[in-house]
């Protein structure tokens, strides 16, 4: 069990590319408290909570990890992870089932303030060994560091990347290829395993995608084939299977990928910071 940290954690990148081991990022909530442009997980576009119940997590986590013997690093996420009231809790739970494996949250650290004196907090992650991968938006890194190592946490921390500006890693559009040289092009997170709502998926533009529908009233097809539901059927087998191109991929437009920049500042939810505008106009 991966308890009291020996070293600092590493984001182990070839790992995930060469899939010997699966990273497993699981969304607990949509919302945020940033609503950052061009936000991968369309968070800006959430119009509810969509907190994972504990009975509905522990419940998914399990059959996960019947299926996925070799897990590396099991993920919190969002929108914004550590505004679920009960995300300790998640984490804890985490814990228990991936008992050998690391046990991470993605956040953008805002929200650690509240918890600079709660030594039961700092107690938690160093003993549970909780990894976090923070973007660093408006607050210094060095603040991070500081806070970390204050609570003999340093070990537990790490910087994934700045938030000063962003590129556009979602384009929806209409009628693109879908093959499996598309699919391999790609690249964007399809070594990982996403969860949301009971369901897997692999990426975050399918994922999403009905925030984007419900804001500005697109008709993007999500279709059963497009994700994995997880139930007591769920295999190792099926998973492995659906690591592939799916029929979502001809809505979304690789070669307008990471072609904008987006300065760090609060979404104006414009649609052009997620797709191509004459998808509304066609529709």
């Amino acid at each position: 069990m991966k308890k009291g940290l020996i070293e600092r954690y590493i984001f182990d990148w070839k790992r995930i590319r060469e899939k010997d081991s699966c990273h497993i990022e699981y969304c607990v909530t949509d919302i945020c408290n940033r609503n950052c442009t061009a936000c991968s997980h369309l968070a800006p576009l959430a119009k509810q909570s969509n907190f994972v119940t504990i009975g509905e997590f522990s419940k998914m986590v399990k059959i996960i990890q019947k299926c996925i013997l070799d897990v590396h690093t099991f993920w919190l996420t969002g929108g914004e992870p550590t505004l679920h009231p009960e995300f300790l809790q998640l984490l804890k739970i985490a814990r228990e089932v991936f008992s050998d494996s690391y046990i991470g949250i993605y956040s953008n650290g805002t929200t650690l303030k509240k918890y600079e004196t709660d030594e039961t907090f700092w107690n938690f992650i160093r003993e549970n060994g909780i990894v976090w991968g923070i973007t660093s938006y408006d607050i210094n890194v060095r603040y991070f560091e500081d806070l970390f190592s204050k609570h003999r946490c340093l070990n537990n921390l790490a910087i994934v990347q700045s938030g000063k500006f962003f590129f556009n890693l979602t384009n929806y559009s209409q009628d693109q290829m879908i093959t499996i040289e598309k699919y391999q092009k790609c690249g964007w997170e399809r070594n990982k395993i996403n969860i949301r709502n009971g369901k897997i998926y692999n990426c975050p533009s399918s994922e999403f995608a009905d925030l984007f529908n419900g804001h500005f009233g697109a008709k993007l097809k999500i279709s059963e084939s497009d994700y994995l539901t997880i139930d007591e059927a769920l295999t190792w087998e099926k998973i492995e299977k659906f690591r592939g191109p799916i029929p979502f991929c001809g809505q979304c437009d690789l070669s307008k990928r990471y072609k904008k920049i987006f300065k760090n500042e609060t979404s104006k939810k414009n649609i052009e910071e997620w797709a191509c505008f004459e998808l509304i106009e066609n529709n």
